[in-house]
C-alpha cells in the first residue's frame, strides 16, 4: 500500500484525500461496532451484519470498472494498491500500467465498498422519517420514495467524493453525463445504477423493520438456532451483495463500449503525465 507524493495537487485536496482516509476508517469502526452489538442483542447474524460482510467481500469486484476499458481514475495521492485487474481474464483496463490502482483506503476503492451500508442505513434512515410521518402508506407507495431517498444518497456522496477528488469517471460517455468533457463529469447511468442498487437492500431493511418482513436471503433460516443457521445467513449476504455489485459493475462496464476519451482537463493526481 502507497501514494504518490510526487503529483501535482493542491494543499487542500491532498487535506482532503487524508480526511476522507480517516473518515473511512472512523466509519469502519463505528459500523463494526453496531453490526457486533445488533448480533449479540438478537443472538443471531443481522441483515445489516450480512450485509455489511457482503459488501467488503464485494470489493474484489473494483477492477471491473475498467472491464470493458478505462472508466475510473482513483487518486494516485491517496492510499492505494496495484489494480488486480490485470489477473481477470477479458480484463482491458487503463493502458498506462501506473492508472491501474485500487485504492487502499478513502471515499472510493476496497474501504468505500466496506462503508457502503453507510449509505444503506441513510437511504433508509430518509425512508423511515416519511414513513413515520405516513404510517398509511402502503409499501407500493414507498418504493418511489426509496428510489428518491437513493438517488438523493447517491448524488450526496459522489458530490463530495468527485469535488474532494477521490476519483473521477474519466471514461464516461459525455453525452450521457452532467459537465461531460470535464475531469469532473458525472455519467447518468452510473447515478442511476447505483441507485437501484442501493434502493433493493434499503428497502429490504425497511420492510424488515417497519413490516417484520423476513428478507427474500434468509427464507428458511428462522430462527436461526445453530451455527450452521448463521453461517448460512452470512453467507446469503455475501452473495446478494456480490450478485447486486455484479449487476451495477455490468452496467458501467457495458457503457464503458461506448465511452470517450479522458477529458483533456483531468488534473495531475489522477492522471500523471
Amino acid at each position: 500500500m502507497t501514494f504518490n507524493p510526487d503529483v501535482d495537487i493542491p494543499r487542500v485536496r491532498a487535506a482532503l484525500a487524508w480526511m476522507g482516509a480517516a473518515l473511512d476508517i472512523t466509519l469502519l469502526v463505528v459500523i463494526t461496532v453496531v453490526v457486533v452489538r445488533g448480533c449479540r442483542r438478537a443472538g443471531l447474524i443481522t441483515f445489516d451484519a450480512a450485509l455489511f460482510a457482503g459488501y467488503t467481500l464485494s470489493a474484489w469486484q473494483d477492477p471491473l470498472y475498467d472491464y470493458s476499458g478505462p472508466f475510473a481514475l482513483h487518486s494516485q495521492y491517496a492510499l492505494h494498491l496495484p489494480s488486480w485487474g490485470p489477473y481477470i481474464p477479458g480484463w482491458q483496463g487503463h493502458s498506462d500500467s501506473h492508472l491501474n490502482i485500487e485504492t487502499a483506503i478513502g471515499l472510493a476503492g476496497v474501504g468505500g465498498f466496506a462503508a457502503m451500508i453507510a449509505c444503506v442505513w441513510t437511504q433508509w434512515w430518509l425512508v423511515d422519517q416519511v414513513a413515520r410521518r405516513r404510517p398509511r402508506w402502503r409499501r407500493a407507495r414507498m418504493l418511489p420514495l426509496g428510489l428518491l431517498a437513493g438517488l438523493v444518497t447517491v448524488c450526496c456522496f459522489e458530490a463530495l467524493a468527485i469535488s474532494t477528488g477521490a476519483y473521477a469517471w474519466a471514461g464516461a460517455v459525455r453525452s450521457l453525463s452532467l459537465w461531460g468533457g470535464h475531469w469532473y463529469q458525472y455519467p447518468l447511468y452510473e447515478c442511476f445504477a447505483w441507485t437501484v442498487f442501493l434502493t433493493v437492500a434499503a428497502m429490504t431493511r425497511h420492510n424488515w423493520r417497519a413490516h417484520a418482513i423476513t428478507p427474500l436471503m434468509f427464507r428458511g433460516t428462522e430462527p436461526a438456532v445453530s451455527r450452521g443457521d448463521n453461517w448460512t445467513r452470512l453467507l446469503a449476504g455475501v452473495g446478494f451483495a456480490n450478485v447486486a455489485t455484479l449487476g451495477y459493475m455490468a452496467v458501467n462496464a457495458t457503457a464503458t463500449l461506448f465511452a470517450n476519451p479522458a477529458p483533456a482537463d483531468t488534473p495531475d493526481f489522477l492522471w500523471p503525465r
